[in-house]
């Protein structure tokens, strides 16, 4: 198996998670929609805001379970290191890309919902509220964190499966708490951020920092996976 389809393999499964997700995440959304509507009328978030922080998260996971659920069966199959290196680079620039655009075609649908149905629903943090380029400037950013946040739990699986629990918990699990308050710092996040009220209020800055950012994690699994034991 090649390195382009190996990455779109990775990628295919893994996407697979991303819709059992988006739908359950949905599904609480809309939980929580109605109740607005029928019981307490209050300001909420649009679906796109309302996913972020777990969709964050759940990059995290994957990237995680990239280590143990794909590198060992893969490895043990006879595909190289450096093969799944970068099989696993384009499968996590693709699934950033497609939960993002799944993210985001949800929240359009209920938003159209909304409008059909005439709920009284006021919708704050709106994904385009200034147009097209607005919206573009979020989906980067989407895509970017996701990118980051998939890397940064690489990291924790490639450190958790070289090093065994006790050294792969000291030190990358504190230092992946620490790059994901650099990310948050880059974008502005909320959530598991040390930095709340520091902000780079700058979008190509924070693209420009992002990328070298992504350089540094991508040199740090390469480190991690180049010689890596693969577990018998």
């Amino acid at each position: 198996m090649n390195t382009k389809k190996l990455g779109l393999s990775i990628f295919r499964e893994q996407f697979k998670w991303s819709l059992w997700y988006a739908f359950t995440i949905l599904l609480i959304y809309v939980a929580v929609l109605l109740y607005q509507v029928y019981v307490e009328a209050i300001e909420f978030v649009d679906f796109s805001m309302f996913s972020n922080g777990s969709s964050s998260i759940f990059m995290l996971v994957i990237g995680i379970l990239s280590t143990y659920s794909f590198f060992d069966y893969f490895a043990k199959r006879g595909i190289t290191r450096r093969n799944f290196f970068k099989a696993t680079i384009g499968a996590s620039g693709l699934l950033a890309v497609a939960i993002s655009i799944t993210i985001f075609l949800m929240n359009g649908l209920l938003h159209l919902l909304v409008q059909t149905t005439g709920w009284d629903i006021t919708w704050t943090n709106e994904v385009s509220p200034a147009g097209f380029f607005s919206f573009m400037e979020v989906f980067i950013s989407y895509v970017l964190i996701h990118v980051l946040y998939y890397l940064i739990g690489w990291m924790i699986g490639l450190g958790y499966y070289r090093y065994g629990w006790i050294i792969g918990t000291l030190p990358f699990v504190p230092i992946a708490i620490l790059f994901v308050n650099i990310t948050g710092l880059l974008w502005g996040l909320s959530h598991i951020n040390f930095f709340p009220h520091l902000s780079l209020e700058s979008f190509p800055l924070s693209i420009a920092l992002s990328i070298v950012f992504g350089g540094l994690l991508l040199y740090v699994n390469h480190r991690l996976i180049k010689d890596i034991t693969v577990a018998m």
